[in-house]
């Protein structure tokens, strides 16, 4: 925080952004460490845990987990093998560069082929489930095309297979018929169908109003998704300058987008972590989303998570109490805190200066008078006679990682 302040917006959405330019070999190197079989769920999403935490690239993996929830595939059909991995690893690739580049290679990903039956796309009969939700999930909306439409595209991306795992141009299962798609006509393919899309006014502004919803507040203005959505036209669907603008604009910054999103799950696991400077190889995370409501390379449906208020029911909100509860108490090799040493090292001698410090970097020093009330009498028995840093009994560790639970369940902290 101190290095971004002294930065500035400018030069810190600019380091953020273009992250391409940061070293990350650090976590290459942890990785690497780890044995992992990343044909295996678990195993993969402990890997996309600890990318999220460890990362010196923070924006590329927030990237990667927009994508992942709108070009969404699941392990639960695509099953065991490459084909998640290879997929989360094109959106990393692609995350902010142009529109088109990513679409094209979405359309040849393999767990995109199975996920939604386009390895059995052939010009005798078509299947139309990729054809609909690349214009009604990808980059349109509903209400933007037709049925005509639909079957149109579908007959464009016939003969796009999967040979021995990867992508298999067939041509003789693709159909060489003239199409006539949203208003043009012609002998196209799926690469053409992709171009129409794109010169549509309403992609613009749908890929706009998803954008600046992920990482702002929903409901934006039809002003500010025009003025996105012009910016991202006249940069031909380059991703990165229109969420420099994103970061950069003044509703960004505005009241109306303080803590105007819910966590989602692997936000809230991943930051809180990351927040904390936990050592952790990521086992048992993977159980932490899933029972909060999202299993990561393995979402409901097509439609990824709604997110939103759905994230919080009387489940999922017990869920992440019992996850706050496991960091406040984490002692294990694996998975460690040790709010003690914290206080020693930063030399916080008394209760009011630890639940300053907790509140400061866990809410923005953000709190309600009653909730700091709440917090001061709980951590009144922190005061003990030489300072808190001399404490070393249980108690006191006790006491002080309980503090740390009750700012961790805080509602506020349920918000981004």
């Amino acid at each position: 925080m101190n290095q971004f302040t002294a930065m500035g917006v400018s030069a810190t959405v600019d380091y953020l952004v273009d992250f391409e330019k940061i070293d990350d070999s650090a976590l290459e190197n942890r990785l690497s460490g780890i044995n992992l079989n990343l044909d295996n769920l678990v195993d993969l999403q402990r890997w996309w845990f600890l990318r999220m935490i460890y990362t010196k690239r923070p924006l590329q993996e927030k990237m990667v987990l927009f994508w992942h929830g709108l070009l969404t595939s699941g392990y639960s059909k695509v099953g065991r093998g490459p084909y998640m991995y290879a997929q989360n690893q094109t959106l990393r690739k692609l995350c902010v560069g142009r529109y088109s580049d990513l679409l094209k290679a979405i359309a040849r990903d393999p767990a995109m082929l199975i996920w939604l039956d386009s390895q059995i796309n052939k010009k005798a009969a078509p299947n139309e489930n990729f054809a609909r939700e690349l214009m009604e999930l990808f980059t349109m909306g509903v209400g933007n095309y037709g049925e005509g439409d639909v079957r149109e595209s579908a007959r464009a991306f016939t003969g796009w297979l999967i040979s021995q795992g990867v992508f298999y141009f067939n041509f003789n299962q693709h159909d060489v018929g003239s199409k006539f798609f949203l208003g043009s006509n012609g002998n196209f393919d799926g690469d053409d169908i992709i171009d129409i899309i794109l010169k549509q006014p309403v992609t613009a502004e749908f890929i706009s109003h998803k954008l600046f919803s992920f990482f702002a507040y929903d409901n934006p203005s039809p002003e500010v998704v025009s003025r996105l959505a012009n910016s991202l036209r006249e940069s031909n669907y380059n991703i990165k300058e229109v969420v420099r603008q994103i970061l950069t604009s003044p509703e960004f910054y505005s009241v109306k987008a303080y803590r105007a999103k819910i966590k989602s799950p692997a936000e809230l696991v991943a930051a809180t972590i990351r927040t904390l400077n936990i050592e952790t190889d990521a086992a048992g995370l993977p159980g932490f989303g899933d029972r909060m409501g999202q299993s990561l390379f393995n979402p409901f449906d097509v439609q990824g998570w709604p997110g939103g208020a759905v994230w919080l029911n009387s489940n999922t909100l017990l869920q992440r109490l019992n996850f706050a509860n496991t960091v406040s108490i984490a002692r294990s090799g694996n998975f460690q805190f040790n709010p003690l040493e914290t206080t020693r090292r930063l030399s916080l001698s008394a209760a009011d200066k630890v639940i300053n410090h907790f509140t400061d970097l866990l809410l923005d020093g953000n709190v309600s008078d009653e909730e700091i009330s709440i917090l001061k009498a709980f951590g009144s028995a922190l005061d003990i006679p030489g300072g808190l840093s001399s404490g070393t009994s249980p108690a006191i560790d006790e006491r002080l990682r309980s503090l740390i639970y009750l700012i961790l369940a805080l509602p506020d902290y349920q918000l981004a």
